[in-house]
């Protein structure tokens, strides 16, 4: 964000608080209420599946019951059965319409609502009459002594419970209840059965007023998986789906009750569950409701509380805007006042009267800028002073070394007249007296010209232009060619950078430096002279001479590059005294700068820093 400014920055934060605020609260409120929900969820299903499972119960009870009563307790059905169905030569029943079983049935079918039809069978397996009278007539077949439950009651010999099939008398899925009736012998002479109303079966627990699929709802299986009652979709038990695959029907069929969480591949939802088995049928009751069910309020919730922190979001960041951009247009003022004041508008000001923090900020900085236009005065004073101080000095420079140039040659010159023309008459005292004062003002002429040249390098017009050293130190290496025969010296020339600059004032400097290194290690049997330059990554390169020579006390090395200042005395080294200063003076007008580290008898190695800016980006005053 650092491209925005602030008066976009403070509202994005403000909004970026608030919502990360609402989404951790809201995060954290919807961890707690999912887990509430979901026991509270799974609590709900464990009281539902437990009613249901007594209801089941209840429903299949009652059934079983009523054949048992039947079976046992009407003296119709059981002297019928002994007198009839036992007896081996009975070939034909009785008048259909007459028979005692049917009207016994009935009578079950129109009072109980349990039973879909009601049968009575020899005990092979004949059918011998079955209600309602319309279904005998389409039956399949009219022995059922291939039916599980026929073998299981012959081999228990008490009521059995079937497991879903198709009944062959409604060619639809059934769970059959059948019961033994036993003659006065104990002997089995009959048997008393009925289809158990499945569609009821599944209506049970289900409100009257409820017309489409339950957001909870209970299924039962039998002992094989298949669907036997189902509150949500009656049409499993029509299709016989088989539901042994999925986790809380395999569990209740084991035995235990209990509760989970699970996929259900069939209607392809998360699901919470609770299961419990029926022992007597072997039966699994499980009752269920799917997760966004169970979490939907808390999902309305959500989505509200994400719809209010979002409005609560907008109505923030406008509002913060328009404060904040308020609040802000006085630093605007401000930050325009500097701009003006760094471009060197020093007249910038900030009308801002208020008495807040910024209001004060505005007054401090009015003072600032007063004291700036102060200051400012006094340098501009001290500038021009200084400025009129050094043409003076100049001027006087350079009349002094004009003025001193003509009575000093006249003396020399004469001094040189006398040497020729009396010398031999003058005795050996008076003919050193006369070299005496033709060197001195030889010396004097030398320090004039180099006092010359020092005012007028102070003057001189720059010629900058694009300047290759490394060119510039071979033409100064051929000057010294004379001075370096009969010597051994070990150059070591790295390669020097191009630069912005007047290259005839590098020329001299890199030739005043190189002069000095051949000066001071002329007392060398082997000088080593090095001249390399390095980047110190501060936006200027740095070229350096260095050599083994006799080197200086770095106690004086201030005093290097001063007009006049040797270290060294005249009998050891000669010298003006000027060129180093020329050195400082030409790099200093090209905005760098010099320094030097020696130490006696260890050699000395001097420094030049030029800028790396291109042409046109600075100039720098004479």
């Amino acid at each position: 964000m650092r491209g925005f400014s602030l008066a976009l920055k403070l509202p994005l934060f403000l909004v970026l608080a608030v919502v990360l605020t609402a989404f951790c609260g809201t995060g954290l409120a919807i961890f707690i209420g999912r887990r509430i929900m979901r026991e509270a969820a799974i609590e709900a299903n464990v009281n539902s599946v437990q009613t249901y499972a007594s209801a089941i119960a209840f429903y299949v009870e009652n059934a079983r019951s009523l054949l048992e009563t039947t079976a046992l307790g009407l003296p119709e059905i059981r002297g019928f059965a002994a007198e009839q169905l036992g007896s081996p030569q009975l070939r034909s029943p009785l008048p259909i319409r007459n028979l005692p079983g049917r009207s016994v049935a009935r009578r079950i079918l129109n009072h109980s609502q349990v039973f879909e039809y009601v049968m009575l069978l020899k005990s092979d397996g004949t059918v011998y009459s079955l209600e309602p009278y319309e279904l005998e007539a389409r039956m399949s077949h009219h022995n059922l002594a291939f039916a599980a439950w026929h073998k299981e009651l012959l081999s228990a010999g008490k009521t059995v419970i079937s497991n879903l099939h198709i009944s062959p008398a409604t060619q639809r899925p059934t769970v059959v209840i059948a019961t033994p009736i036993y003659g006065p012998y104990a002997d089995l002479v009959g048997i008393w059965a009925g289809g158990l109303r499945l569609k009821e079966l599944s209506q049970i627990g289900r409100g009257e007023l409820e017309t489409g699929p339950p957001e909870r709802f209970g299924y039962v299986t039998d002992g094989r998986g298949l669907a036997i009652a189902h509150q949500a979709e009656p049409s499993f038990v029509e299709n016989q789906t088989d539901l042994s695959s999925l986790l809380p029907v395999r569990a209740a069929l084991a035995g235990p009750r209990g509760t989970a969480q699970h996929f259900n591949p069939i209607d392809g939802h998360e699901e919470l569950v609770a299961y419990t088995p029926l022992t007597d049928p072997r039966w699994a009751v499980v009752y269920e409701v799917p997760t966004e069910a169970a979490f939907a309020p808390l999902d309305a919730l959500s989505r509200t509380l994400a719809m209010l922190s979002g409005v609560l979001a907008i109505i923030l960041g406008v509002g913060g805007y328009a404060v904040v951009r308020r609040a802000i247009n006085p630093l605007k003022k401000l930050t325009m006042a500097a701009e003006r004041i760094g471009t060197g508008d020093l007249g910038g000001r900030v009308g801002i009267t208020s008495g807040d923090e910024i209001g004060q900020l505005s007054r401090v900085f009015n003072t600032m800028a007063e004291a700036l236009v102060n200051k400012d005065a006094q340098l501009r004073q001290r500038i021009e002073e200084l400025r009129e101080t050094n043409r003076e000095l100049r001027a006087f420079t350079y009349s002094v070394s004009h003025d001193l140039r003509a009575p000093v040659r006249h003396m020399h010159g004469y001094a040189e007249l006398l040497q020729k023309s009396a010398s031999s008459t003058l005795d050996e005292k008076s003919r050193h007296y006369l070299a005496t004062i033709l060197d001195s003002g030889k010396q004097m002429t030398n320090l004039i010209d180099e006092l010359l040249s020092f005012s007028r390098m102070g003057q001189a017009e720059m010629r900058k232009g694009t300047v290759s050293l490394d060119a510039l130190l071979k033409e100064a290496l051929k000057d010294f060619e004379p001075e370096m025969n009969g010597r051994s010296i070990v150059w070591k020339i790295d390669r020097l950078p191009q630069l912005y600059g007047d290259p005839t004032m590098l020329r001299l400097v890199l030739t005043n430096l190189v002069s000095n290194a051949l000066k001071f290690t002329r007392k060398r049997e082997d000088a080593k002279i090095e001249v390399g330059s390095m980047n110190n990554e501060q936006e200027e390169i740095v070229v350096f001479v260095r050599d083994n020579g006799v080197g200086f006390d770095m106690r004086y090395a201030d005093k290097l590059f001063g007009i006049f200042q040797r270290l060294h005395r005249e009998e050891e080294f000669e010298g003006t005294g000027i060129g180093l200063a020329n050195v400082r003076r030409i790099i200093h007008r090209h905005g760098g700068r010099t320094w030097a580290e020696g130490s006696v008898d260890g050699g000395a190695t001097f420094y030049f820093s030029l800028p790396t800016f291109q042409k046109g980006e600075q100039s720098w005053p004479s």
